[in-house]
């Protein structure tokens, strides 16, 4: 019985090895450039207005090495929100600056374990509610001011870690339940980016 035990053990250990070790192999690039708002496309603006009355908006727009994407910041009710467009003007994902102690207690240690073995010290310097879905299920959402049917959720951290005795910055999406989506090191992080 211990034998079999045993061998499942080690079946399992090189299946979550095998699992784990493509999501450490990205990188990440960011680069932001601020933007005055009559460079940003109609459609943007006509959505962050729809939702905020007034804010004080701050445009930019980032570079990555998967293209180039409009980016809303900006302060209302006390909250911190990025919400993200394509060069056209079609949203892509909202972003709310959070704390990781809004995550599900259960969520947060299934996340914490992972990230304990991932680096051999980490921590967690920014985290963001990430919601993805339609355009209409992130306009409802933004105005009931939680997610709702039809939106994804997500967290989005930035993370100090340590890997072989060396610091370096990653960003990391987890689901709710604390599995790692994604692991990618940031190879050139913009100040600005991680600390708004």
């Amino acid at each position: 019985m211990t034998f079999t035990k045993t061998c499942l053990n080690i079946v399992f250990a090189l299946i979550a090895w095998l699992l784990w070790t493509p999501c450490l192999g990205q990188k990440k690039y960011e680069r932001e450039y601020s933007i005055k708002p009559d460079a940003v496309p109609q459609k943007a603006m006509e959505f962050v207005s729809s939702v905020f009355k007034k804010p004080k908006i701050h445009w930019y727009l980032e570079e990555s090495l998967t293209g180039k994407t409009i980016e809303a910041k900006l302060k209302s009710s006390g909250k911190h929100f990025s919400i993200e467009f394509d060069e056209a003007g079609n949203i892509q994902d909202v972003e709310i600056l959070s704390s990781i102690s809004k995550m599900n207690a259960n969520g947060r240690t299934n996340l914490e374990d992972t990230l304990s073995k991932a680096f051999s010290r980490y921590k967690i310097v920014k985290t963001q509610i990430h919601w993805n879905g339609s355009a209409h299920a992130l306009k409802e959402s933004l105005n009931r001011d939680r997610a709702v049917n039809g939106v994804l959720v997500r967290y989005e951290l930035i993370v100090k870690g340590n890997q072989d005795k060396i610091e370096k910055y990653f960003e990391v999406l987890a689901e709710s339940d604390g599995a790692i989506v994604r692991i990618s090191e940031i190879v050139q992080r913009n100040t600005d980016n991680l600390m708004y």
